[in-house]
């Protein structure tokens, strides 16, 4: 094993498996009325004066994630940012 090997494999105890559970906010341009919060996992619909909307709520694990964010984009709107959120700051 060479010496780039040895590194590789030593980071690769370091990776997250991102399989923690936590609150996220979504923030999307455009909008969704609050009916397509059961469509989201449940997630809290927050419309903005300015077109966009942000996405609050609990997501089980990093798949959940994904398949919220994947429903986001086969609704052709555009992701601003996800942020994993202290739900005691909100």
């Amino acid at each position: 094993m060479n010496r780039k090997d040895e590194n590789n494999n030593k980071n690769q105890g370091n990776l997250s498996t991102g399989s923690q559970e936590g609150n996220f906010e979504i923030h999307v341009k455009g909008q969704l009325d609050e009916s397509w919060s059961d469509w989201l996992e449940g997630l809290e619909v927050k419309l903005l004066d300015n077109g966009e909307m942000i996405l609050f709520g609990h997501i089980g694990d990093q798949a959940a994630l994904m398949g919220t964010l994947n429903k986001l984009y086969r609704l052709n709107l555009t992701l601003l940012s996800v942020s994993e959120v202290d739900q005691n700051k909100r």
